[in-house]
C-alpha cells in the first residue's frame, strides 16, 4: 500500500489500512468523489498495490516487484457491485476462485482480488474469473506495480486478513514470472544465415509483416497508450501462426511499446493459448498475400499501408486533377473535388438502391497539422468553382445595389440574388435566405480553417449548424418562423456542399459528438505526415489545361434530370455486403454503423464519375465509386471508429480500441458459448454473445449440433 498515488510503497496490514483511512480522510474524499462527481480528488486517496508483496529497491517499479500471488480484476462498469457480489455468493466463487477482496471502487466500478492459479498467468486468471461473472474488464492490470485506490470499509464486502501474511519461499517460486530470453550461448552459436532466416517468413521480414498487420487492424504505426495490451494480444493471435506458436520468437519479433517485459510475455502466453482456427486467419492471409505480391514484383516503393491506391485511370476532370497533384496529395485532391463538382452538377438526381433520389451532396473534412499543405484546396477551389465564382460576382453586384438603394430610402424590389458560395460563418437566417433564393441549387462553403465554422456552429437558440449540415446532406426540408423583424422566415429543401480544412485537434473539436450522426455523413481525409519532408510540388497548370477543365465544369453545370445507375448501384451494394460480412466476423460496431453512409457517399461520387464519363457507367466510373466508399470508410473508422465503439460499449475511455478481431475465424471448427465469451473478454469486449450467435446462425455461418455446441459451416 501507499499513502498516495505517487507515494512510496509500504508493507500492508489491517492496522495500517485503518490508520490510512483515518489519516487521509478517505470517507470525506469518497463522498466528494461519488456525490459531487469531483473525480480529481481520487488522487488524494491512499492506494493498494495488490499484485506486489514488496519492491526490492523500495520504489514502485514493476521490474523490482516481488509478486504477491494475487491477481486483480478491475471492472470499470458502474453499478454492478451488488449484483456481482450476489453472483459470487450464489456460485460459491469465494472458495472456488479463492477471492480475498471484493469492493466497490472509488469510481463506482468493482475491484476483486484473488489468489492466482500456479502455472497460469495473471491474464489467464483474470479472464477465467471475468468469464464466470460475465463481465468485461480493464486489461491493463497485469503490471505488478498497478495500484487501485483505497476505499473505506463501508464499500468493502470482503477483505481476507490472509493477504497481509508474508508468502513462504515455496509460494514465491510458484508465482514468479518466467521471462527467460533466448540463452546467449544459443544466439552466439547461430550461423549468420540462420539468424537472417529467423527474422523472415518466406522471405518477408517479420518487421514488415508486423507493420502491415498493425495498419490492417486499425492501429496505424503503433497503438495509443490506452490500447497497447489489447494490440499486443491481438497481434500475437495473428502472428503466432507464422512463428510456430513460439513464445520467445514472438517476444523478440513483436514491439513492446514500453510495456514491461513480464507483462509482454504474460500477454503473449495468454494469446498463444487462446482458442484458434485450424488455418491462418483470413486477415493474416491478406497481409501475407499483399506483402508477398510486393516482394515478387520487386517494387521497393510499393504501398505498405494496405490502403486502396488511387486508380491510374480516372474519369474526366479527376484524371487531370490527379496528374497535377503530387502522389501524397492525390487522394485528398480527388476527395476535396467531390463537393465542388457536386455543386456544379446540382441539377442531377439519381436513385440509390433504397429507391430514394439523391443529389451529389458531400461534406469533406481535410485534416492535417499546421503548415503541411492543406492550402492546396485554394487553387482547386478557384479552378473548379470558376463558373460559379463568376456568376456570384454578378449576383453580388445586384445585392450591393439593392442594399445601397434600401439604405437611401428608395423603394426597390429585392432581386433575390442567387449567391451560391456562402461564408463559413454565415448566420442561420442568412443561410435560409440564400437557400430559398438558390431555388433548389446547391449552396457551397469552403472553410480553409475549420475553426471559423467551429466558432459559429451555434446558429441561434432555436437551431444548431450541425442540424443544418445533417439535413443538407440528406436533402431534407428545413425552415424557421420569424422571431424578430430582422429575422428571415421560410422553409426550403436544403442542397449544400462543404469542404473544410483544419488541424487534428480543431477537427476533433468540431466532430466531438460521435453520436450526432454528422461523423457518419462526413468524408474525412488525413494528409500524409510531412514532418521533415520537402514542400510538395503540384504540377503547374497551363492555360490550355485550365481551359479544358473549365469547359468540363461548364458541361457539368448544364447537366440535369434523373439518371439511372444500375451498375454503380450493384457495385456499391456488393461492396457494402462485403463490409457487412466483415462486421459479422469482427463484430466491430462502428464498422456496421459507418459502412452504410460510406456506401452512399461512394454512390454519390459515382454520379459525378458517370457524368464525367459522358453519362456512361464505365469501368472507370464504377471503380471510382467503390474507391471513394472504401476511402471514406477507412478514414471514418480511423478517426471516429474507436470513439463510436467506446460509446456503444459504455466504456469510460473513448480511446479504447477493440481492433478488428475476426471472431468466427479464430474460433475452432466446433465451439461453445464459453469459447466465444472468453475470446471477447480477452479483447476487452462485452461477454454478452446471445445476439451474435443468433445472427451467425441466421446467416448460415454456424449450426447448432448439440447443447451449447456450434459448428462452423
Amino acid at each position: 500500500m501507499s499513502t498516495s498515488f505517487s507515494g512510496k510503497p509500504r508493507k500492508a496490514s489491517m492496522a495500517a489500512y485503518r490508520q490510512l483511512l483515518a489519516e487521509n480522510h478517505v470517507e470525506e474524499i469518497l463522498a466528494d468523489v461519488k456525490q459531487n462527481k469531483n473525480l480529481s480528488r481520487k488522487k488524494e486517496l491512499p492506494v493498494w498495490l495488490p499484485l506486489a508483496e514488496c519492491f526490492t529497491n523500495g520504489t514502485r517499479k514493476a521490474e523490482d516487484a516481488v509478486p504477491s500471488g494475487l491477481f486483480f480484476l478491475d471492472i470499470d462498469e458502474k453499478g454492478l457491485t451488488e449484483e456481482l457480489w450476489g453472483k459470487v455468493w450464489e456460485n460459491n466463487l469465494i472458495e472456488e476462485c479463492r477471492i480475498v477482496y471484493f469492493a466497490e471502487s472509488a469510481g463506482g466500478g468493482t475491484h476483486i482480488w484473488a489468489w492466482r492459479t500456479p502455472g497460469s498467468t495473471i491474464e489467464e486468471d483474470i479472464q477465467k474469473l471475468a468469464s464466470r461473472l460475465g463481465v468485461s474488464y480493464d486489461s491493463h492490470v497485469t503490471d505488478l506495480a498497478r495500484c487501485c485506490f483505497m476505499v473505506s470499509e463501508q464499500y468493502v464486502k470482503l477483505l481476507d486478513p490472509a493477504i497481509f501474511e508474508p508468502l513462504s519461499e515455496e509460494q514465491k517460486k510458484l508465482y514468479e514470472v518466467s521471462l527467460d530470453s533466448v540463452p546467449t550461448e544459443v544466439v552466439n552459436q547461430t550461423e549468420p544465415n540462420e539468424v537472417s532466416e529467423s527474422q523472415n517468413y518466406k522471405g518477408i521480414p517479420y518487421e514488415k509483416i508486423v507493420q502491415a498487420l498493425l495498419w490492417k487492424l486499425g492501429y496505424g504505426d503503433a497503438p495509443a497508450e490506452g490500447e497497447r495490451n489489447t494490440a499486443l494480444y491481438t497481434m500475437t493471435r495473428y502472428m503466432r501462426f507464422i512463428c510456430d506458436f513460439k513464445e520467445q520468437k514472438l517476444f523478440q519479433i513483436l514491439p513492446h511499446w514500453g510495456l514491461a517485459d513480464h507483462e509482454v510475455m504474460s500477454t503473449i502466453k495468454s494469446a498463444i493459448g487462446s482458442t484458434r482456427p485450424s488455418d491462418i486467419p483470413s486477415q493474416m492471409k491478406e497481409v501475407l498475400s499483399f506483402l508477398g505480391a510486393s516482394a515478387e514484383g520487386g517494387d521497393e516503393d510499393s504501398d505498405e499501408s494496405l490502403c486502396a491506391p488511387v486508380e491510374k485511370e480516372l474519369p474526366g476532370i479527376l484524371q487531370d486533377l490527379s496528374d497535377h497533384a503530387p502522389e501524397e496529395f492525390r487522394e485528398a485532391t480527388l476527395i476535396a473535388a467531390m463537393p465542388m463538382l457536386g455543386t456544379l452538377a446540382t441539377s442531377v438526381r439519381a436513385k440509390y438502391r433504397d429507391g430514394k433520389l439523391n443529389s451529389p451532396s458531400f461534406i469533406v473534412d481535410i485534416e492535417a497539422p499546421q503548415a503541411t499543405g492543406k492550402s492546396f484546396v485554394d487553387n482547386e477551389f478557384e479552378l473548379l468553382m470558376d463558373p460559379i465564382i463568376k456568376q456570384d460576382e454578378v449576383e453580388w453586384q445586384k445585392e450591393i445595389e439593392y442594399s445601397l438603394a434600401k439604405k437611401n430610402g428608395d423603394e426597390v424590389e429585392n432581386p433575390c440574388s442567387q449567391i451560391r458560395i456562402i461564408e463559413p460563418n454565415i448566420g442561420v437566417s442568412a443561410f435560409l435566405e440564400r437557400a430559398l433564393y438558390a431555388k433548389g441549387k446547391h449552396l457551397f462553403t469552403y472553410a480553409p480553417e475549420i475553426e471559423t465554422v467551429l466558432k459559429n456552429n451555434k446558429g441561434g437558440a432555436w437551431t444548431e449548424k450541425n442540424d443544418l449540415f445533417r439535413l443538407a446532406y440528406d436533402n431534407k426540408p428545413w425552415g424557421q418562423h420569424r422571431i424578430s423583424k430582422d429575422s428571415f422566415s421560410g422553409k426550403v429543401t436544403l442542397y449544400y456542399n462543404m469542404v473544410m480544412c483544419g488541424t487534428p485537434n480543431k477537427c476533433r473539436a468540431f466532430f466531438a459528438d460521435a453520436e450526432s450522426g454528422l461523423v457518419s455523413r462526413v468524408t474525412p481525409v488525413q494528409l500524409p505526415d510531412m514532418t521533415g519532408a520537402k514542400m510538395p510540388h503540384f504540377k503547374e497548370w497551363s492555360k490550355e489545361e485550365e481551359e479544358k477543365v473549365k469547359r468540363q465544369c461548364l458541361c457539368l453545370m448544364d447537366e440535369e434530370g434523373e439518371v439511372d445507375l444500375p451498375l454503380i448501384n450493384k457495385a456499391i451494394e456488393e461492396w457494402d455486403e462485403s463490409k457487412r460480412q466483415e462486421y459479422l466476423q469482427t463484430l466491430r460496431y462502428s464498422l456496421d454503423v459507418l459502412r452504410r453512409r460510406a456506401a452512399l457517399n461512394g454512390f454519390r461520387a459515382g454520379i459525378i464519375a458517370y457524368l464525367l464519363e459522358g453519362r456512361k457507367e464505365t469501368e472507370r466510373a464504377i471503380k471510382f465509386a467503390v474507391w471513394y466508399a472504401e476511402r471514406c470508410l477507412h478514414y471514418q473508422l480511423l478517426i471516429y471508429g474507436d470513439k463510436i465503439d467506446a460509446l456503444h460499449n459504455g466504456t469510460l475511455s473513448p480511446q479504447t480500441s477493440k481492433g478488428n478481431v475476426r471472431y468466427l475465424d479464430v474460433l475452432p471448427k466446433e465451439f461453445t458459448k464459453e469459447d466465444l465469451v472468453n475470446l471477447r473478454l480477452a479483447n476487452n469486449e462485452s461477454a454478452v454473445v446471445k445476439t451474435i450467435i443468433y445472427r451467425w446462425v441466421k446467416e448460415g455461418k454456424i449450426v447448432k449440433i448439440n447443447t451449447n455446441l456450434w459448428q462452423k459451416c
